[in-house]
């Protein structure tokens, strides 16, 4: 990943012509170690996908910016805009969906993905069950 910093950040981003990967940390910072591997996995595996990484530590003005307030803190971009943010330790298969879905519109719009509400037959097989014990014993 390329390290940004407050001199180069400038010219790094309006040379981007697409969506972009950045992640805020620093070096004192356990969670943002922890994800190391991860980050490095997902470079590797996305080799076209750009990903920029930014040292609050070192890059104060940059974390300003994006109103950084812990770390690690990744963001999605695109024409200087963020689109999509993961907060914390993040699992690789979670930042490689985002890259996967990265047209999802609605993701784009909302800064989350919808997620399909799995219908629950609670509600009518309790109903049912008490209609039927009731009838039961009314019948007996």
């Amino acid at each position: 990943m390329e390290k940004l910093t407050d001199d180069n950040f400038e010219s790094v981003i309006n040379a981007q012509n697409g969506p972009f990967f950045i992640k805020f940390g620093s070096t004192s910072c356990g969670p943002c170690n922890t994800m190391a591997p991860v980050l490095e996995k997902l470079s590797f595996e996305n080799p076209s996908f750009p990903m920029f990484e930014v040292d609050t530590n070192l890059s104060p003005d940059i974390a300003a910016h994006f109103e950084i307030k812990s770390v690690p803190t990744m963001h999605f971009c695109e024409d200087r805009e963020v689109f999509f943010t993961s907060v914390g330790i993040t699992p690789f298969r979670d930042l490689q969906f985002v890259i996967n879905n990265i047209d999802d519109v609605y993701m784009r719009e909302h800064g989350h993905f919808k997620v399909e509400q799995k219908k629950s037959y609670f509600a009518p097989i309790l109903i049912s069950s008490i209609v039927f014990f009731l009838l039961l014993m009314f019948l007996l």
